[in-house]
């Protein structure tokens, strides 16, 4: 009788578009406990998600069933779905932007990296999501970041009466 086992930690981060609400303080719990929901019905069990409100990190434990891109599609569909429903009228344009950053861990960091995404609202009194995100990105070695690809622009109007784009 043959066996798969594994034990493959993720941590993942998305964020979402710039023109979407920032998720309420009340909201995110709601949000963090659906995210893991999500993670645990695709076999890949969510050990914590936490965000400021413009994104979110997960840690998960990825399944050989599922690819991680799936993973992550389906926790951002279903993420969505559930403010909208959670909040109409405040959520009604919330989308999450296309791409997203996952890094491996070590089960010896596992702890390290599960007290980093608890502790976001404080981390990011002091520090921007950009500017972490591109630090996850140089600490995992990660090659190819262009900002422009990853960061969705902010909505361009136009406005008629200066006759010029507006950001």
């Amino acid at each position: 009788m043959s066996q798969t086992l594994c034990n493959v930690l993720i941590h993942c981060v998305f964020h979402a578009k710039p023109s979407a609400p920032h998720i309420q303080a009340e909201d995110r719990k709601r949000l963090n406990a659906y995210a893991l929901e999500v993670c645990q019905k695709l076999q890949c069990p969510g050990l914590i998600a936490n965000g400021p409100g413009d994104h979110l990190h997960l840690l998960i434990s990825l399944s050989t069933a599922i690819a991680l891109s799936t993973v992550i599609k389906e926790v951002k569909r279903n993420t969505s779905v559930f403010l909208k429903t959670l909040n109409p009228h405040r959520y009604t344009d919330f989308h999450w932007q296309r791409g997203y950053g996952a890094f491996s861990v070590s089960i010896k960091f596992r702890d390290t990296v599960y007290k980093y995404i608890a502790d976001q609202e404080e981390h990011h009194l002091h520090t921007s999501s950009r500017a972490e995100f591109e630090a996850l990105l140089h600490n995992a070695q990660v090659n190819g970041y262009v900002q422009g690809f990853y960061w969705e622009p902010q909505c361009v109007v136009y406005n008629k009466t200066e006759q010029r784009l507006q950001r």
